[in-house]
């Protein structure tokens, strides 16, 4: 298997939604899906070697790393999820971007601007340029959950990672 992503394991084979075009006869008709098939990349159709970016445009979320509370602490799993993303990244191009949050807690700014310094850092020292990496702090201003509940909260403490192509 030549390196690189492995779209079979990041998306499934079905075919999914990709795009809308517009239906000929009526402009304010609903659109209508237009279907691909994401595996063809392995399928021999387009060779996988061949691609030097997924087979699609935008931005794409690859990793969520959860916190504890007012923690910026990173453990082996989370570096081995980061270690992955710089992979991509050299593989592929794009901008790293890390979006921080906070749930409620003291200083829920700040606690996001270090969880997104901490998560820059790493993704730096695995290789990524600084010039590709953007850091932004959302503080508690995009909660998954609006709750108080302690799974809502933990769920809340994360830090989300995209890569723009």
């Amino acid at each position: 298997m030549p390196t690189g992503i492995d779209v079979g394991s990041v998306m499934t084979l079905a075919p999914l939604v990709v795009a809308f075009t517009e239906s000929a006869g009526d402009a304010c008709a609903d659109p209508t899906p237009v279907k691909a098939n994401i595996a063809m990349a392995q399928s021999g159709e387009v060779p996988f070697s061949a691609l030097k970016s997924p087979p699609f445009e935008g931005s794409l979320q690859v990793a969520v790393i959860q916190f504890g509370p007012s923690s910026t602490a990173l453990d082996g799993v989370d570096s081995a999820v980061l270690a992955q993303v710089a992979e991509i990244q050299r593989d592929n191009g794009g901008i790293v971007r890390i979006v921080a949050h906070a749930a409620q807690d003291r200083d829920n700014f700040d606690v996001s601007r270090r969880r997104a310094l901490a998560i820059a850092h790493k993704l730096r020292r695995l290789g990524v340029p600084t010039g590709q990496i953007v850091a932004e702090a959302a503080s508690d201003e995009e909660p998954i959950y609006r709750t108080s509940t302690a799974r809502g909260l933990a769920a809340n403490r994360r830090v989300d990672v995209f890569i723009d192509f």
